[in-house]
């Protein structure tokens, strides 16, 4: 397919170039100049008011099955993978839309290893050849280790000795991999560095000095501004990415859904603000650091692809301009990690492309309002992925994950606050009590609301007088669409629901039809849309 778009701006490197027309064929940028570049046949893009940008690339995610789709319909059409294990590798395609360290260098025990099943790890520098051997017949492209003892979080975790940092990042420069050094703190920042690593992961979180800064000089940081903030409630009680309209436009509705359950999970009273790591994010980019744009998704709250968005205006939120956000998420990931084909506007490159309205090199939320994006030439549909089983199969990793973790944080700290079953004496569960900042949320035993926060006693009796009772009541509910329908609760489990609806022209059995709750919405009163 052979197409040009006219009329448009066209930004490299963070600024808008001459020629305003740019042509692809054969998943390549063939041409770029004006309107006399289209050729006979060719299908014509009218780009009159747009921004055509690079395909964008998050340079720090994990991933998960389909991630790579999602994320190229808010055009991020490259993601750099900084630890994942090789099943969920193989399982994500095309392989030239992502890169990954696969499995971390990490110490027995150590971040993150809650988060993923059993794991090989790191002993002490005789491992190092080895590991790094293993994970390049895994297909690794770059290394990725953790230095990290859980201080920055007040936590007392294992982690790897600086020698043995020396010892991985020596061993994959033979190999001629880059190495990313996972950090929290200051300290474990100019440690990394002094052996030789060539990318920070995360702007560490206590206040860096100019001592510290100097001695990055010579490293990029991945800064993951968004991870800091997003992952918690904002001023509107939601999750923040919940309160961006052009963003959650394109949201599919299973991942709306798993946004909505986290923003009611338990938060800390007071979230932190990301101050300190801003400063130290403009600290080092007036130092000469590059800056990446990274969001460490999926994280709660942060959602492939659309997530970087944010992490843009966390970037210009810091002190970069809006140019400098736009090359911290295209040309500069490009060139850290030598990926020679992506990342600019040029003859020859890969035709992954985002047309956007407005110009984000003067207004970085620009980006968010997307017209269309191209991977390898070929345009990206976004229904071709919302409600596909590539969605519920993420949606299910990433249940999966957070077991894993919850789990492990209750061993770890038993008095760790999760929800609690409110059982009748008979054994039947009534219902659920949530914690959440500010107490506990009555909730069906499906995780519908029952009232609002209070204690947890307050809840408990919330649960006991209305868990069942409300299940005779006639609800609200919506699948894909934005109208809310009435109901009736034929059965309920946790996992799903078997309803009717009272629409008289709907086609369903007389007994109703399950719903797994990822697939359907329920209220006890509709709900704005």
């Amino acid at each position: 397919m052979a197409f040009t778009i006219l009329h448009t701006r066209l930004a490299d490197r963070g600024a808008a170039l001459p020629a305003d027309c740019l042509r692809v064929a054969n998943g390549r940028i063939t041409a770029i100049g004006g309107p006399e570049i289209a050729q006979p046949g060719d299908t014509l893009v009218d780009g009159s008011g747009t921004t055509l940008l690079p395909g964008l690339i998050d340079s720090h995610v994990h991933l998960a099955p389909g991630c790579t789709q999602l994320a190229a319909t808010y055009g991020v059409t490259t993601q750099l993978d900084q630890f994942s294990m090789p099943e969920v590798i193989d399982q994500e395609t095309p392989r030239s839309s992502f890169f990954t360290s696969g499995i971390g260098a990490t110490a027995p025990g150590g971040h993150p290893t809650i988060a993923f099943p059993p794991i090989p790890y790191v002993t002490g520098p005789e491992d190092a050849k080895q590991f790094v051997a293993d994970r390049l017949a895994e297909g690794t492209d770059h290394l990725k280790l953790i230095y990290d003892d859980g201080s920055g979080a007040r936590l007392n975790l294992p982690t790897l000795e600086p020698r043995t940092v020396q010892a991985l990042t020596d061993e994959a420069h033979a190999h001629g991999l880059t190495v990313v050094a996972h950090v929290s703190t200051a300290a474990g920042a100019v440690t990394v560095v002094e052996c030789g690593v060539d990318v920070l992961a995360h702007v560490p979180a206590d206040l860096m000095s100019p001592e510290d800064i100097a001695a990055l000089a010579d490293v990029a940081v991945i800064a993951t501004l968004g991870v800091v903030v997003d992952g918690f409630n904002g001023p509107s009680g939601r999750l923040p990415l919940l309160d961006e309209p052009e963003l959650m436009a394109r949201m599919p509705a299973r991942w709306r859904r798993l946004l909505d359950q986290q923003s009611r999970r338990w938060m800390p009273p007071v979230p932190p603000d990301g101050t300190t790591a801003r400063a130290n994010t403009l600290a080092l980019h007036r130092a000469g650091v590059r800056v990446l744009a990274g969001t460490d998704a999926p994280n709660p709250g942060l959602v492939f692809g659309a997530s970087l968005h944010r992490e843009l205006v966390h970037l210009v939120r810091a002190g970069l301009t809006p140019a400098e956000a736009v090359v911290a998420a295209t040309s500069a990931p490009a060139e850290v990690f030598g990926l020679a084909d992506r990342g600019r506007l040029t003859v020859g490159a890969r035709a992954d492309l985002l047309l956007v309205e407005g110009d984000p090199l003067v207004d970085i939320t620009a980006t968010q309002r997307i017209r269309h994006t191209w991977v390898g030439g070929e345009q990206v549909r976004p229904d071709e992925y919302a409600g596909s089983e590539r969605e519920l199969a993420s949606i299910r990793f990433l249940g999966e994950t957070t077991g894993r973790i919850v789990a492990a944080l209750k061993e770890m700290f038993p008095g760790f606050p999760s929800p609690e079953d409110v059982v009748r004496e008979d054994g039947e569960v009534l219902g659920r009590v949530v914690p959440v900042t500010g107490g506990w949320l009555p909730t069906t035993v499906f995780g519908a609301p029952l009232g609002p926060v209070s204690d947890r006693d307050e809840a408990v009796e919330t649960v006991e007088q209305e868990g069942l009772a409300s299940l005779a009541e006639t609800w609200w509910a919506r699948t894909d669409g934005p109208d809310w329908q009435e109901v009736v609760l034929m059965e309920a489990q946790p996992e799903r629901v078997r309803l009717r609806w009272n629409d008289p022209l709907r086609d369903q059995p007389p007994s109703g039809r399950w719903y797994d709750l990822t697939d359907i919405d329920l209220s006890r009163q509709p709900l704005p849309t």
